[in-house]
């Protein structure tokens, strides 16, 4: 009953984070929007419909074309599609078509365009609402992020800890956010002046687009036929708030608050007995009663991610650890009576200061080849402690090949916070399994 429960939930919250769509928009190469009624929307959704791509020509693009005139995006059951038209379409039939793919962008030539010419003749006669200007980055950035999606990577994999079992457990991850009042007229003026006040002061003409999110990310181990019951094990539960402020679709800044907690309730060293002595009167390792030791604080937090090239994207995240926060109240960290200790072990010892960084395969190969597999990425993660900075490091190292259409990671990580509750404990980890990211 726990094994279904626990795979439901999953299932349930990866299917929202991995298939939310976002809306049909139309709009010109100003970026300003185009009126489209509810029955104009219905209109071109079901013309599009008869579009085959599989008998488009599908390559792969360097960048997004250039919109000078009109620009469509339509959300397909299982892509996002994009049309950049000229004025004289209808006469020429001279469309440009691409969508978005987690390889990278793709266009279709050769298509059957008069399927859609009902379509074209919308994008080219719509009224444009002078008043509505908006960005195409800031356009692109509320079609992919307008509804529930991922915040951290999705994984589910096989696991093993130097610390824990000797076999196998079950691993698995779910991540989202969603945005908060994104059309909240007071809010979206202070983003306004807030966005306007970023792009004076800093040099260039990069435009900006802040928007306030909600994420949650948690982590839980079920060890099938290793306990008795196969028990689903709560890692980590970490709701956050925060401000996510876009220069480009893919490069960002948040800025936030959130909790850490694994979700357990032991705290004193009487509670820790009871519980390792009804794992004993079971006939399981006493030892496994650390799994209920609760450990819970509350953290400010800045992250930084920069896509350098088409390759290479580096991120850096901060945290600071609050000794009494809003949310957690005193901070539970270590205990003396866990292990028989000496001295204390705080939480920013070991954590807090983190710099990763991906290097993405040459994605045109994934497109083109005939070939089973392709390599994706590869993944490098550094980790240490603020208080006593790099005495105590980690690093991860993740490798995400596509098999079959199944995003595969091997996965490996040497040094602390394997879990919350061992978060000072030197351990050696590794994993295989699937990594599950939304459009």
């Amino acid at each position: 009953m726990k094994a279904a429960l626990a795979l439901a939930v999953a299932t349930a919250f990866i299917t929202n984070s991995v298939y939310a769509q976002p809306n049909l928009v139309l709009m010109n190469g100003e970026g300003q929007l185009a009126k489209l009624s509810d029955i104009d929307k219905s209109f071109i959704m079901s013309w599009m419909t008869t579009l085959d791509l599989e008998q488009c020509t599908a390559q792969n693009l360097s960048s997004r074309p250039f919109v000078s005139y009109r620009f469509l995006q339509v959300p397909l059951e299982d892509l996002q599609l994009y049309l950049v038209v000229q004025p004289d379409v209808i006469r020429t039939g001279q469309v440009i078509m691409y969508s978005e793919t987690p390889e990278g962008l793709v266009e279709y030539t050769g298509c059957n365009i008069a399927t859609i010419l009902p379509v074209l003749a919308v994008m080219v006669t719509a009224t444009v609402e002078e008043q509505s200007r908006v960005s195409l980055m800031q356009q692109h950035v509320l079609a992919a992020n307008s509804s529930l999606t991922t915040y951290e990577p999705n994984y589910l994999m096989l696991r093993n800890d130097s610390n824990d079992s000797d076999t196998m457990y079950m691993d698995f991850t779910l991540s989202s956010k969603y945005p908060v009042f994104p059309n909240e007229p007071h809010l979206n003026a202070f983003h306004e002046l807030t966005t306007n006040t970023i792009e004076n002061l800093l040099p260039g003409n990069g435009e900006f687009f802040m928007q306030l999110y909600l994420g949650f990310s948690g982590r839980f181990s079920q060890y099938v036929g290793t306990r008795d019951s196969s028990p689903v094990v709560s890692r980590r539960y970490n709701p956050n708030i925060f401000y996510r402020i876009w220069g480009t679709e893919v490069n960002y800044l948040d800025v936030g608050t959130g909790h850490e907690s694994n979700g357990q309730r032991i705290h004193t060293d009487a509670g820790f007995l009871r519980e390792a002595d009804d794992f004993a009167a079971n006939g399981e390792p006493r030892e496994h009663a650390r799994d209920g030791i609760s450990r819970g604080w509350d953290y400010n937090f800045m992250h930084w991610q920069h896509d350098w090239n088409d390759n290479l994207v580096t991120g850096i995240t901060l945290r600071h650890y609050l000794p009494d926060g809003p949310m957690q109240g005193p901070i539970e960290e270590y205990n003396l009576w866990e292990d028989g200790g000496s001295h204390l072990r705080p939480r920013d010892n070991y954590d807090g200061v983190s710099l990763n960084a991906q290097y993405l395969f040459n994605r045109s190969r994934c497109l083109l080849s005939e070939l089973p597999f392709c390599f994706k990425k590869m993944e490098v993660t550094q980790e240490t402690g603020y208080g006593k900075m790099f005495e105590n490091n980690t690093t991860t190292v993740e490798f995400t090949s596509d098999i079959f259409g199944l995003p595969i990671q091997l996965w490996t990580k040497t040094g602390y916070n394997s879990n919350l509750v061992d978060y000072y404990q030197y351990t050696t980890s590794w994993g295989i399994g699937i990594e599950l990211l939304s459009r």
